[in-house]
């Protein structure tokens, strides 16, 4: 069984080629261009990771993030974001972020660091 991704990103086109290149990869992959509908999505849905943005209509992603982990919700989240300041940074981790990766980025990191993520959520106790 594929594992679920779910992409938060305001931005059409590198929404559309993160999903092309993660369906590619074997991941299935749910997109929202909004912070409110991605964080109903990650609420009411299963994912096994979190791409977030955090300039997004409707809330930002340390909004998204800081509700997430308020709710309990354990999923692993990678914030992907121009804003690569240390301060954004230490925020977003802060706030619950598991990892942090600044645009622009290389695509092959981004999947480096998903796997990583991936591979020590499967390996967490229940």
């Amino acid at each position: 069984m594929s594992k679920r991704i779910l992409i938060i990103e305001d931005e059409p086109t590198l929404a559309l080629l993160l999903q092309e290149r993660l369906e590619k990869e074997g991941y299935s992959v749910t997109t929202s261009r909004d912070g409110e509908e991605g964080l109903a999505q990650a609420l009411r849905e299963g994912f096994d990771l979190l791409v977030l943005d955090i300039k997004l209509p409707g809330r930002n992603g340390f909004e998204v993030c800081r509700e997430l982990r308020r709710h309990c919700i354990n999923v692993p989240v990678l914030m992907l974001t121009a804003r690569g300041d240390v301060k954004d940074r230490v925020k977003g981790l802060k706030l619950g972020a598991d990892d942090y990766l600044a645009k622009p980025f290389d695509v092959a990191e981004l999947l480096a660091r998903m796997e990583a993520l991936l591979r020590r959520a499967s390996n967490s106790p229940p």
